[in-house]
């Protein structure tokens, strides 16, 4: 990546795009698209990362409850399985719970690190944007 320090505009524009899960990185990618090559690296990895993150931060809860919700029906054939099924509830709103502020703390964390104007580093994400971005 890139060994230009960003600008307060451009660090601004990367936290921005975190706190709104991706959506302001979008929109912020469609406004300049037709500056592509003028855009920073900076701004660029921590929209598209923000975008994924986002995409990240919607379909895995819901691909959880439906996991959930598929052996809960399941067990529920056998009769005399509540208690099973209720321990599946708990699970499940722990779980997801765990995902949910495991999410917010990752945003932060990416948030703290625009913030000082530095890349972040998650581990399969960040290579990943790095590969899409050469």
């Amino acid at each position: 990546m890139s060994t230009q320090i960003p600008d307060i505009k451009e660090k601004t524009g990367a936290v921005a795009a975190y706190l709104t899960l991706g959506i302001w990185g979008f929109v912020w990618l469609l406004i300049s698209r037709k500056n592509y090559f003028d855009q920073k690296d900076f701004v660029r990895f921590h929209c598209f990362q923000s975008i994924f993150i986002g995409i990240l931060y919607m379909f895995i809860p819901q691909g959880i409850a439906i996991l959930f919700s598929l052996i809960i029906q399941i067990i529920n054939l056998i009769p005399g399985t509540s208690f099973i099924t209720n321990a599946f509830h708990v699970a499940h709103g722990m779980l997801q719970s765990f995902v949910h502020y495991g999410s917010l703390v990752l945003i932060i964390y990416c948030v703290i690190f625009c913030i000082y104007g530095k890349y972040t580093n998650i581990p399969w994400i960040s290579q990943m944007i790095n590969r899409m971005l050469r």
